[in-house]
């Protein structure tokens, strides 16, 4: 199969699926099979809801095994009319800004990073809670036909991850680019609002 030809595997709010803590395995390749991004250092992305092999980025992992170590310190939270994939490359500009970025582009990632956790109130009024450990609690206990009614209720979620637990850029660095590249693709005030949401935004 081409790369034209390749057809992305779905993404959702999962759990690994395996009794025990998961532990990212890696694999060759060098394209995300759920949000398409080049990047050279991928995972095995099987999950409960979708336990066919195949290679995800390091965020599209996280996506699919919120009952990892590592997407416990994540908060859910709530960006209606975006897709996401996209919303997950979106958190990755921002991740990059934050952590590698000029001054002003620091400033504009952490001002976007906000923007977006500010949105955990809504699952937070919701559910309780908008950790993501205590949903994937839930995830685990339940059996596989009230789990999926769950990730249904939580379509439009996603998780947002502290810029500290990346401390190797090669998890978010698309392929053969540098962090001073990756991010002139990418104007962070033409996100802010216009572009995350289809409907009005409901804090405004």
């Amino acid at each position: 199969m081409t790369e034209a030809q390749l057809t992305l595997a779905p993404l959702s709010l999962d759990i690994s699926g395996d009794p025990q803590t998961p532990v990212p395995q890696p694999m060759d390749g060098s394209r995300c099979r759920c949000c398409g991004l080049h990047i050279n250092k991928l995972w095995q992305g099987a999950r409960a809801g979708f336990d066919e092999p195949h290679a995800v980025c390091t965020l599209c992992y996280l996506t699919g095994h919120l009952d990892s170590p590592t997407a416990a310190h994540a908060r859910l939270v709530w960006l209606p009319g975006v897709s996401l994939t996209n919303a997950l490359h979106l958190q990755r500009q921002t991740l990059l800004a934050m952590i590698a970025g000029t001054q002003t582009q620091q400033r504009e990632g952490k001002r976007v990073w906000r923007w977006m956790i500010l949105h955990a109130r809504e699952v937070e009024g919701a559910w309780g809670t908008a950790r993501v450990g205590e949903f994937a609690a839930a995830m685990l206990r339940l059996p596989p036909v009230k789990r999926a009614r769950l990730q249904e209720r939580l379509v439009g979620c996603v998780p947002v991850f502290p810029p500290d637990v990346f401390d190797d850029l090669s998890l978010l660095l698309p392929e053969g680019k540098t962090a001073a590249q990756a991010l002139t693709t990418r104007c962070f005030p033409t996100y802010r609002r216009s572009d995350l949401y289809a409907e009005p935004d409901p804090l405004d």
